[in-house]
């Protein structure tokens, strides 16, 4: 049996479980202090019809995809620098008069109902929603889900990349081309977390006992501890683009 389709301006019961979901795909530190982190449950407040969530038959969450509207005159220069960016715009300033497109800053589903079309689902159903309010489409910046691997390679080179047959190497970046969009660059710092060192030495089990660039379980790019004994991941995500209306069959 499919999954019901709800949002939490229907079902705002859910919300704890679209948290724990999100929180059960994440590195520990994603959920850590950054500008756009401290306004995350600003946007279910302000957009909770935009908070989309599938509900198995016995009550329980799946998968969902948090987003929001905003203005967007269609050009990849004039994208923000990413996740933080949209929702320090998005809670601080509230909707726009007249959205262009919607942003979705997070499509999380249940490990155990992976490889079921879910993600896609969600994704579909945003791109058919914004072909009535918001005719620019679709814009995300996507965390690919196999960089974590290859902290060291830059961005725009990693999305690049393509498997022996052609298609793109990602999984997560692949499942947005093969559904219709395009690639339109890399927000390389989408999301910014600045902590002392000692709360990252907490996380990695290990000291950093001098400034420098280190590897961080779970991160697109290495942590990098200055020498001020403060230590900054800022992750780079990768922008794609999904026309308005839902992907040709």
């Amino acid at each position: 049996m499919s999954p019901t389709l709800t949002d939490l301006s229907r079902d705002p019961w859910l919300l704890p479980a679209v948290d724990d979901l999100i929180t059960a795909n994440m590195p520990a530190f994603m959920g850590w202090e950054s500008p756009g982190n401290w306004r995350w449950h600003g946007m279910y407040e302000r957009y909770p019809a935009h908070q989309l969530c599938l509900v198995d038959g016995d009550g329980t969450l799946v998968a969902a995809a948090n987003g929001l509207p905003v203005r967007w005159d269609g050009r990849a220069s004039s994208l923000p620098s990413g996740s933080d960016e949209v929702l320090v715009e998005a809670v601080d300033h509230g909707p726009p008069d007249r959205p262009d497109a919607l942003c979705m800053l997070s499509v999380s589903v249940h490990p155990g109902h992976r490889a079921a079309g879910h993600a896609e689902r969600l994704l579909t159903e945003v791109r058919r929603r914004s072909a009535q309010d918001a005719p620019r489409g679709v814009v995300i910046p996507v965390r690919p889900t196999r960089k974590h691997l290859y902290p060291l390679i830059p961005i725009g080179e990693y999305a690049a990349w393509v498997r022996p047959d052609g298609r793109c190497f990602d999984p997560w970046l692949r499942t947005h081309l093969e559904l219709g969009a395009v690639l339109l660059g890399a927000a390389e710092r989408s999301l910014v977390i600045r902590q002392p060192a000692a709360r990252w030495e907490e996380f990695l089990g290990h000291p950093l006992p001098g400034p420098g660039e280190h590897l961080l379980p779970g991160g697109l790019v290495p942590l990098s501890v200055g020498a001020d004994g403060r230590g900054t991941y800022a992750e780079p995500n990768v922008w794609v683009h999904h026309p308005a209306g839902p992907p040709a069959p």
